[in-house]
């Protein structure tokens, strides 16, 4: 289908039906953790041991990495017998067949290292015991060449997607350079834990991966650590074609890592930009030849970024294991809660998407089983036109006019001039379970600036915590499909809902779009080029009276339905609210649902028969009238 077949069959469903433009997003909003700034992280975790009274051995060390790796320096000191260890022009080495420098530093600063136990670890002893390796480390200056690493990656990745066509030339990114920097790295209280790992001989690679990660993650703790003033530089090419992309960390914070649990996370000021080689979009379809590249230039930042209440120590205890948890492990897991402010996101100078301030919060969980979920967003935007305009840039043939057809840019003033090339607005979202009772709820509600409000809400309930351990069999790991499914039968039970809609412009919006549409729609659809000299009102007045015309067969199977459609006709028309609702006598389980012959009624309940069981009626709310002269 052409893209104006597709734009003309779009109006045409715009006219005969109203549908929100954004999902619903719902409140209550998650409780964030207070912000904090960078430099109250900073001072907070800048604060130095009073004394330091353990050297840190840095020729025992190196014996005891064997020749695997190598730490050299130009200068070491302890200035008094109370003052750190003090490296300077540090440089860290892996040794071996392909030897390689991994980071320099201008200078490393320890306080009370631990270097017997270290060593200790290193030879494979103590691996008992819980040690502190060091109350706290810095480095500053630090540089690290990722270029080998970053190509490794790549190729590996390369590898692993699906073959292209045969003679088809796949892009062949390389990556000239990729060099980080960091101006300090600062690390307090590092303690090691029992080692607990064990191999299992001729265990499947991926379990044994799983195993070995979930091991790591639970042998260490680190009171906090910072990084600040970190670069990321990387300059790529691909049939002669040079991108580069620079990313940008100005702090970065994490406090309270135990095993697997983080108390807080902060990232403040983030930013990247740079261009990419990509294939340009007129590549040849039949892939015989290699696609043309083009630079694809992209910005974007994020303002401030924390995460809170991050719990995965119980989980990682059964990783190690190499096991399921059972569903007995109620208290399993937890997201904590996630805060995002002044992010944006740019394609070739042209804005993306906007969030001015996005708060997730997933922190209670039976088992698997969330309790609650909330999400809320403020100030979100999606910008169509910019995208739009940014794929005219790179390919230019897209803004090209041919047999009617429009252009990108065509689309991008159709959408302007009718209010739909950039959505904003504010939402939330709730889903949440009692897994006591049982009881469960999803609420939403949403705002999008210019076009509409709604709202919606679902009551019900689900089976309860206790009612589905017992469907595992004794070892909670065994769910039982038949006891499941007759669980669930019997426990849910649906109790109402609601949605309703709050035209503020939406409803002209898509009007317009019709309009609009039907200008350029010439003589290759003659119905919907009726409406070129049309008003929204005109517009909206066909629907309606369309939605009439064609509800009269609806209502035959469902009588209700010539109310419902009067409604919504008069929404159409007017505007106001449509309101959608749900209201059982009582709470539907499926046993209403299904044919009951004793009660006398042998088949399953007609669409009419639906209706008045759920309780559904739709209202239509004018708007409020306005003051005289108030536009």
């Amino acid at each position: 289908m052409s893209l104006s077949a597709r734009l003309r069959a779009a109006a045409l469903s715009a006219v005969l039906a109203v549908s929100p433009a954004l999902q619903a997003i719902a409140q209550p909003a998650p409780v964030a953790p207070a912000e904090v700034s960078a430099e109250a992280l900073m001072a907070r975790l800048d604060q130095r041991p009073p004394q330091s009274t353990t050297n840190l051995d840095v020729e025992s060390l190196n014996d005891a990495l064997a020749g695997k790796l190598r730490l050299t320096y130009a200068f070491a000191t302890q200035e008094s017998l109370t003052a750190p260890t003090r490296l300077t022009d540090l440089r860290v080495e892996l040794l071996g067949d392909e030897p390689m420098t991994l980071f320099t530093a201008d200078e490393l600063l320890v306080w009370n290292a631990d270097t017997p136990a270290l060593v200790a670890r290193l030879s494979g002893e103590r691996l008992g015991e819980t040690v502190r390796l060091f109350d706290r480390l810095e480095l500053s200056g630090v540089k690290l060449d990722l270029t080998d690493y970053t190509n490794a990656v790549d190729d590996a990745v390369t590898a692993a997607l699906p073959e292209t066509p045969a003679g088809a030339a796949a892009p062949d990114i390389t990556y000239d350079d990729t060099s980080v920097s960091m101006g300090r790295m600062i690390f307090n209280g590092l303690s090691l834990h029992p080692w607990t790992h064990a191999e299992v001989e001729g265990q499947e690679t991926g379990l044994a991966a799983i195993r070995l990660l979930s091991a790591f993650a639970r042998s260490f703790s680190l009171e906090s650590s910072a990084i600040t003033d970190m670069v990321m530089s990387q300059s790529m090419s691909d049939s002669g074609v040079t991108g580069t992309l620079v990313s940008s960390y100005p702090a970065q914070f994490m406090e309270g890592y135990h095993r697997g649990d983080i108390a807080l996370t902060v990232q403040s000021g983030s930013a990247f930009q740079g261009s990419i080689p990509v294939p340009a979009t007129d590549a040849p379809a039949d892939g015989s030849l290699a696609p043309a590249m083009v630079t694809m230039a992209m910005a974007g930042k994020v303002d401030y970024g924390a995460w809170s209440g991050l719990k995965f120590s119980k989980l990682l205890e059964y990783g190690e294991r190499g096991e399921m948890p059972p569903i007995t492990e109620r208290d399993l897991w937890s997201f904590g809660t996630y805060t995002l402010a002044g992010m944006s996101f740019d394609f070739g100078g042209e804005p993306v998407m906007e969030v001015g301030r996005l708060d997730i919060s997933a922190d209670k969980f039976a088992w698997f089983l969330p309790e609650r979920i909330m999400v809320k967003h403020e100030d979100a935007s999606f910008d169509f036109s910019g995208i739009m305009k940014w794929a005219a840039d790179i390919d230019p043939a897209l803004s090209a006019t041919a047999d009617g057809e429009p252009g990108l840019l065509e689309i991008v003033g159709i959408l302007d001039r009718t209010g739909l090339g950039k959505l904003s607005g504010d939402g939330a979202f709730l889903l949440s379970w009692d897994s006591e009772t049982g009881n469960a709820l999803i609420e939403s509600n949403s705002v999008s600036d210019g076009l509409y409000t709604d709202d919606m809400r679902f009551d019900m309930r689900l089976p309860a915590y206790a009612d589905l351990i017992q469907t595992f069999g004794v070892d909670g790991r065994t769910p039982d499909n038949e006891l499941l499914r007759d669980l669930v039968s019997e426990k849910f039970a649906f109790s109402g809902g609601h949605y309703s809609l709050t035209d503020i412009g939406l409803l002209d919006a898509i009007a317009n779009l019709t309009i609009e549409i039907a200008k350029i729609s010439g003589e290759s659809d003659p119905m919907l080029s009726n409406f070129a000299e049309s008003t929204p009102e005109s517009v909206r007045m066909f629907a309606s009276g369309m939605l009439m015309f064609g509800g009269g067969a609806v209502s035959q199977d469902i009588p209700q339905a010539t109310g419902w459609i009067s409604s919504l006709s008069s929404f159409i028309t007017s505007g106001g609210t449509f309101t959608v609702k749900l209201a059982p006598e009582s709470p539907l389980t499926a046993a209403d649902f299904a044919p009951d012959p004793e009660a006398g009624m042998v088949e399953a309940p007609g669409s009419g028969e639906l209706a008045d069981l759920f309780g559904v009626s739709m209202t239509h709310t004018p708007p409020a009238p306005t003051a005289a002269g108030t536009p």
